[in-house]
């Protein structure tokens, strides 16, 4: 059996989790043989043993993976094609192409609430959004694992509002934070925190802000 590539892997990246397709990756990568304890995968994918056992154990209910007892191991086997997610994965695809969202479809995925994430674009570094560029997000996985993107958008976004950056400014700093993550392992919220600590007497506490944000940045 051929090795099965991770563009075959990545077909299905709009029915999975990230942990899911990170785990779902690394199982691909030990080619037709695939027998590796969950330790081996958490220290493979720089995941806890509780989130790989959590992603096989959903990658199995969406049938894109099955188990067999090998004594004391257990074997894997990738299904990637024959199956309702594979299915589903390649309807993504092709409405992709037309620009427009796939539809969830309640019957294939009964988690789909949850799973469901369209493959957008990566979001450019230097350009407007709040989305983080799938480059930076390998880095920042390698640097900082447990690192959760929503929740760190979502605290910063509070916490410049309450510093008056909002809009335009917001995004901005957004993105120097997350680039910042990617280089040194700090998340966002932390280099804020500490952006913000000294800010008393601060006429204008929005330039200040922005300021020693693109300061850390640079």
């Amino acid at each position: 059996m051929p090795k099965t590539l991770p563009s075959e892997v990545f077909r299905l990246a709009p029915c999975l989790t990230s942990d899911e397709l990170l785990v779902l990756l690394a199982l691909a990568d030990y080619g037709d043989r695939i027998f590796p304890s969950q330790a081996a995968l958490a220290a493979k994918t720089r995941l806890s043993k509780r989130t790989v056992s959590r992603a096989i154990a959903s990658l199995r209910t969406k049938q894109v993976v099955t188990t067999k007892a090998w004594g004391k191991a257990l074997t894997y086997h990738l299904d990637l094609r024959q199956t309702g997610v594979g299915t589903y994965a390649t309807q993504a695809q092709v409405v992709r192409h037309a620009g427009v969202a796939p539809t969830p479809d309640r019957r294939r995925d009964p988690n789909y609430r949850t799973n469901y994430q369209p493959n957008q674009q990566p979001a450019d570094a230097g350009s407007g959004g709040w989305g983080v560029p799938f480059e930076l997000r390998d880095r920042i996985r390698a640097l900082d694992p447990r690192g959760d993107f929503v929740a760190q958008e979502k605290v910063c976004r509070r916490m410049m509002a309450d510093h008056q950056l909002t809009g335009q400014d917001a995004e901005a700093a957004w993105r120097l934070l997350v680039v910042h993550w990617s280089r040194t392992g700090s998340d966002p919220y932390a280099t804020l925190h500490r952006v913000t600590e000294s800010l008393a007497g601060a006429r204008d506490v929005r330039a200040l802000v922005l300021h020693k944000i693109r300061g850390i940045a640079a």
